[in-house]
């Protein structure tokens, strides 16, 4: 149960559920976890907050004995789980970062059998990254093996041949005739999506990428409604590391699909709601990726910090583009707002919130608790809706109900 108690009362054993003032005025980044120190309780203590939200089925109540442990907590209510713990000033962690803003994520559903590619791939599994080692054809390109395909490592590409691998995402479009399928053009226009998004964190202040991100906004639109909101191929699944771009087409395409099934037909609404939330993670790109991707329990307050106000950075970049419509910026601001006021940057609430904040609060979360990062591990969507579904005072009920649907078309 969860229930509102005086900021004195509280001890080591409770679970948090959340404060009750601005995210802005905490010294925590999670305002979800269990009570388990010392440190933590002193933090709650001398923040100055006059009362905060417990779970009681998660940790102790505030009237229970003095000695009762606290329950197991349910992985169906739980937003993370732990994974592997990295320090990061771990020479694994710094080797994982300086790797992984040299290389690529690419989808290996993209990739076809007996296929050549004209680039070198890289093997990852966790933190680990190889160069991959298999079969290669006369001219010295590796050869796509049925072994490849299935095993369960993720594959990436040098950033130099990104123009490489469009060649070749374009040779298998026309060759195999992928384009008259709509499972396989959207995973195309996924794929093409996500390199452009990679593209523009990379050079924010890039108006030819702009451009070709309101191009592909149109495109998504374009698909989703001639599928009648089926989005197969359209977002990354199984996703074991939080890639910034891949996240952004993921949500940009959860909340289009999820605004047509609320009913939502004007075209001019689509697109803003696409575009914003195809940009909502923008101002990331002012990050040091040893803060983007540093565990979270290993974040300082100044690094925590700068990661809410990648919002007011967003807004900076995103006010110096041409030809953005204003209802593109709802979604922007509001991804970390909820009901109750207690997200952030400023706390907005209830009916206060825009439609499209409504939309990206629900559909930001599940597709960060769906996907693993150093330090956690991503739960199952099955588990990740449940959570949405129990915090019913954060998220929209409504809103939620028609973002399963959309889930359910896709796994049918």
């Amino acid at each position: 149960m969860r229930k509102r108690i005086p900021t004195n009362t509280i001890r080591i054993g409770m679970y948090v559920d959340g404060f009750d003032t601005s995210w802005f005025k905490t010294p925590f980044l999670r305002h979800h976890f269990g009570i388990k120190s010392q440190n933590q309780l002193d933090k709650i203590l001398e923040s100055g907050i006059d009362h905060v939200y417990i779970d009681t089925d998660k940790g102790l109540d505030d009237l229970s004995d003095e000695q009762q442990a606290p329950p197991q907590a349910d992985v169906n209510k739980v937003p993370c789980l732990p994974a592997k713990d990295v320090a990061p000033d771990d020479s694994v962690f710094t080797n994982y970062v300086r790797a992984i803003n040299d290389l690529i994520l690419i989808d290996k559903l993209c990739l076809i059998e007996a296929t050549a590619v004209g680039f070198d791939l890289f093997t990852k599994t966790d933190m680990d990254i190889v160069p991959l080692s298999v079969a290669r054809n006369s001219k010295g390109e590796l050869v796509i093996t049925k072994e490849l395909l299935a095993s369960p490592c993720e594959l990436m590409i040098d950033r130099s041949e990104i123009q490489r691998y469009r060649d070749y995402l374009a040779k298998i479009a026309k060759d195999s005739g992928v384009a008259h399928g709509h499972g396989s053009k959207n995973m195309i226009i996924k794929e093409t999506a996500r390199l452009l998004v990679r593209d523009l964190f990379n050079d924010p202040g890039n108006h030819e990428k702009v451009e070709a991100c309101k191009d592909t906004v149109e495109t998504i639109i374009s698909s989703i409604v001639d599928t009648k909101g089926l989005i197969t191929n359209l977002f990354t699944v199984n996703k074991h590391d939080y890639y910034v771009y891949t996240h952004s087409v993921n949500v940009s395409v959860f909340c289009v699909a999820t605004a047509l099934a609320m009913g939502i037909q004007s075209r001019a609404e689509l697109f803003a709601i696409g575009l914003g939330s195809l940009l909502h993670d923008i101002g990331m790109s002012t990050l040091p990726p040893e803060v983007l991707y540093k565990p979270v329990q290993y974040l300082t307050e100044f690094e925590a910090e700068l990661l809410r106000g990648h919002i007011f950075e967003g807004l900076d970049i995103v006010n110096l583009y041409k030809g953005i419509p204003p209802e593109a910026m709802p979604p922007l601001i509001e991804h970390h707002e909820n009901l109750i006021g207690t997200g952030y940057p400023m706390g907005i609430k209830g009916d206060k919130l825009h439609v499209s904040g409504k939309i990206i609060s629900i559909t930001n979360t599940y597709d960060t608790l769906t996907t693993s990062r150093p330090g956690f591990k991503a739960i199952s969507p099955y588990e990740a809706l449940a959570y949405l579904r129990d915090q019913n005072s954060l998220y929209d009920a409504d809103i939620l109900k028609e973002f399963i649907t959309v889930l359910g078309k896709s796994s049918q």
